[in-house]
């Protein structure tokens, strides 16, 4: 029994201190794997993945996992249970209990630099497996390191230059020409050792003083030489200089510019350009105004006139010559408006042209057409022309006068209260006012009538069949069904009301009840003590007050219908006038909210 009892405990001792173990460093199932190959570019993404798995036969408690972003990274993102350091440089994942023959795996994401130079390396860190195994802290470092070089240049693609005639719109001797070029590194790699040169075209003169950024200029070659050191990567340089053309060129006789960029030595783009230098005649000065023929403000509906000047400023006389104006889109001509009145419609330009057979140096012609403007810049807007003289060799665009075009204000109104508003469609008549009284202004007026509505019940849908038009002004009309209920609840549902249309920051008008014939209805004798309670609401609330109840006992069997109560058409037609001349002391002239 004893040797028995002795072999037992050798062999439990055995089984749990040499045969129950865990194991997670078996290279196999605990590495580390990237998604890129062997090349990488600035920008781009790689994630990493760690595997792990306890290959062992002993659970082991307290897993984490931890490892370093690898240099010239940054993270982007990691798997749900990662702890990330604070200046972002270090993870670490907690794993927490380990099964034996279990396993995972953890990802994180990280995005390489950019701007970065060609050839550097992106290296993965040392990932540090940490573990307690029969409450003993273990660890295994996976030493196995895996790399991405970086492939990278700079990109000069956008290399670019032209010139522009300071003098006018042709190029002509005696003019000044300005010369610009733009040199961006679009790359993912920051450039050093770059030169622009420039070639200045042969009878050309450089204006002193004019090289921006300074520069060396090699008066025998004709060469400006910019030297620049670097180029970061999405950086934009440019460079300008001005000549003078000279005086020795033929009529049309054509002159070539030159520009070239060098980088480490070689050249990396060449830029050629070429243009004419043009004799006389010279319409470049001719321009162009336009007039609104109603003075003021410019509005869709509006005529405008234009009044275009020809003038040649050249040295010889310009000869079938022809100037084109294209109606501004949106505009339509109007008829026989043009002059002199020799002009012509034109399909092809959808405009007016006009021939002219000579224009003598030194001479000016004025024409002149109108135009309508259209309903498509009732919201305002801008109209620019696009005019321009072709013939005798030379085309002139001549400068764009631009107007711009007011929009049309827009109001929304909402006239709410009971049945009155859809028995009469009052509203209707109010929007007509509003729309004849202010030509430039757009009124979308709203009935929102419910039949036996009260005035507290009016105060409960208001939000949802009021509020949602987000209305500039609101007119308020309760009481009819309201009388017998009691003047007390009247006035809070009134004054609720009044208070949620000042809440969305509406004007408030407030309406009487209108005329009601108490001997076909006698339940409402009395209401017009519910008038002189909106009489005194409004007055406490600071809002207008329409009677309407006056004007129509004045004459009710024109404006109250059959049954005693509602309102005819007629009588719809009086509570507008009466809210309309109510409501303009709240408008400015264009039917703005004063």
């Amino acid at each position: 029994v004893v040797i028995f009892f002795m072999l037992a405990a050798v062999g439990y001792y055995y089984y749990f201190f040499h045969y129950l173990k865990a194991n997670l460093s078996d290279a196999n199932f605990n590495k580390i794997t990237q998604s890129i190959g062997s090349e990488v570019k600035p920008g781009a993404q790689i994630s990493y993945t760690i595997y792990y798995k306890n290959s062992g036969n002993l659970k082991v408690t307290g897993f984490t996992i931890k490892t370093r972003i690898p240099d010239n990274t940054s993270i982007i993102s990691s798997s749900t249970g990662s702890k990330i350091s604070q200046d972002k440089k270090a993870l670490e994942f907690i794993v927490g209990d380990l099964g034996a023959d279990s396993g995972g795996s953890v990802i994180f994401t990280v995005k390489v630099n950019n701007p970065l130079d060609n050839g550097i390396s992106i290296k993965s860190k040392e990932v540090l497996f940490e573990y307690f195994a029969r409450e003993k802290k273990e660890n295994y470092r996976m030493q196995e390191v895996l790399k991405g070089n970086v492939m990278s240049s700079p990109d000069f693609t956008n290399f670019s230059a032209k010139f522009v005639d300071l003098n006018g719109n042709k190029i002509s001797m005696g003019d000044e020409i300005a010369f610009n070029m733009s040199l961006e590194n679009t790359g993912n790699m920051n450039a050093k050792n770059i030169r622009i040169i420039s070639k200045l075209p042969q009878k050309f003169e450089l204006v002193k003083n004019s090289i921006i950024p300074e520069a060396e200029f090699d008066g025998s070659s004709n060469q400006i030489i910019w030297k620049i050191d670097s180029l970061e990567a999405s950086s934009i340089k440019n460079f300008t200089f001005r000549a003078k053309v000279g005086d020795n060129f033929l009529h049309l006789e054509e002159f070539k510019y030159q520009a070239q960029l060098k980088y480490e030595g070689k050249i990396d783009k060449e830029i050629e350009l070429t243009d004419k230098i043009w004799g006389f005649p010279n319409f470049s000065a001719s321009s162009n105004t336009v007039t609104d023929i109603s003075g003021g403000d410019v509005w869709a509906g509006d005529i405008l006139e234009y009044t275009i000047l020809v003038k040649n400023t050249g040295l010889r006389t310009g000869e079938n010559v022809s100037l084109y104006c294209p109606i501004p889109k949106g505009t339509t001509y109007v008829s026989k408006s043009a002059v002199p009145k020799v002009a012509a419609w034109s399909d092809e330009i959808n405009g007016i042209e006009w021939n002219i057979d000579q224009v003598n140096v030194g001479e000016e012609k004025t024409f002149k057409f109108k135009v309508n403007i259209g309903s498509a810049f009732i919201k305002g807007g801008s109209l620019e022309n696009q005019f321009y003289i072709k013939g005798d060799e030379q085309e002139v665009q001549i400068e764009p006068v631009k107007i711009g075009i007011r929009s049309f204000i827009f109001q929304t109104i909402v006239c709410m209260g009971d049945s009155e508003i859809p028995v009469s469609n009052w509203p209707a008549s109010l929007d007509y006012l509003l729309e004849s009284s202010y030509p430039h202004a757009e009124f979308n007026t709203i009935g929102s009538g419910v039949p036996q509505q009260r005035a507290y019940e009016g105060a409960r849908r208001f939000d949802s069949t009021v509020a949602v038009y987000n209305p500039s002004v609101i007119v308020i009309g309760y009481g009819t069904n309201d009388v017998g209920s009691g003047t007390s609840l009247f006035d809070s549902g009134i004054a609720d009301l009044i208070n949620k249309a000042k809440g969305i920051g509406a004007t408030v008008i407030v309406h009487s009840i209108g005329y009601i014939d108490t001997d076909k209805h006698s339940i409402k004798k009395g209401y017009q003590s519910y008038n002189s309670v909106l009489q005194d609401i409004c007055a406490r609330n600071g809002v207008p007050y329409v009677d309407i109840y006056g004007p129509m006992s004045e004459d009710p069997g024109r404006y109250i219908a059959a049954d005693g109560i509602h309102w005819t058409a007629e009588g719809g037609a009086l509570v507008a006038n009466l809210v309309f001349n109510t409501m303009r002391n709240y408008l400015n002239s264009e039917g703005s909210r004063n």
